[in-house]
């Protein structure tokens, strides 16, 4: 399923660079894979919460300290899998999104090969997604710091390209389109830093979402 996402991902912003239409409809198309992949994920994650509750129990686990975190729990490790594969599916979602919108045929040719930021939003987005990936097939957070790196350059390049294409002389159609697809592409890279942030809770048991909002202050791992 991870690898079927990327691939999609990699694939959308083939298409629309090159303005390539039919490979934006066989995006949309191949979505049906990724949702039945998603089902059959979601089903074994729950058959595991049901044989990793009987584990902690003969492992002694059932009457640990819910503060103490441990590496080996199998009701965890089933837990994140649930969150990653739901954060996986809506990766491939977002791409479908976008492959939707692109198809409507109402953006100019070119935009996302020739003008600035929207080259750089895919680049990045497709780093995001390559490194959540990556990291989730090698079980390492060692992408983490990286991640967060590259999610804040891709926000700025979202809120620049709003902010362009808002004061140019786009045609309202073609502005909304675009807008609808900087969105997409933006919340994509959002689910990406949610699969690198759970495998970081799953290797070390550190909740690190929202930190950066939070009183406790930013954690970066290396």
């Amino acid at each position: 399923m991870a690898e079927l996402v990327l691939e999609q991902v990699i694939l959308l912003g083939e298409a629309l660079e090159n303005d390539d239409y039919e490979l934006a409809n066989q995006i949309v198309e191949r979505d049906d894979m990724i949702d039945v992949l998603e089902k059959e994920n979601d089903n074994l994650s729950q058959i595991a919460i049901l044989e990793a509750i009987t584990n902690r129990n003969i492992l002694g686990m059932g009457d640990v300290d819910n503060e103490i975190v441990l590496k080996k729990d199998p009701l965890r490790f089933a837990l994140s899998a649930i969150r990653i594969t739901r954060n996986m599916e809506r990766m491939g979602d977002q791409v479908v999104n976008c492959a939707e919108v692109f198809r409507y045929k109402t953006i100019r040719p070119g935009v996302f090969k020739k003008e600035e930021p929207m080259g750089l939003i895919l680049s990045r987005v497709t780093t995001l997604a390559g490194m959540a990936i990556e990291s989730l097939v090698e079980e390492k957070e060692r992408f983490m710091g990286s991640v967060n790196t590259i999610e804040d350059e891709l926000n700025g390049l979202c809120d620049d390209a709003f902010k362009k294409y808002r004061s140019s002389e786009m045609e309202k159609t073609e502005f909304a389109d675009v807008y609808r697809i900087i969105l997409a592409l933006e919340r994509l890279g959002d689910y990406a830093v949610n699969v690198a942030e759970e495998l970081v809770r799953l290797n070390t048991g550190k909740d690190i979402r929202h930190l950066e909002n939070s009183s406790v202050g930013s954690v970066r791992f290396p």
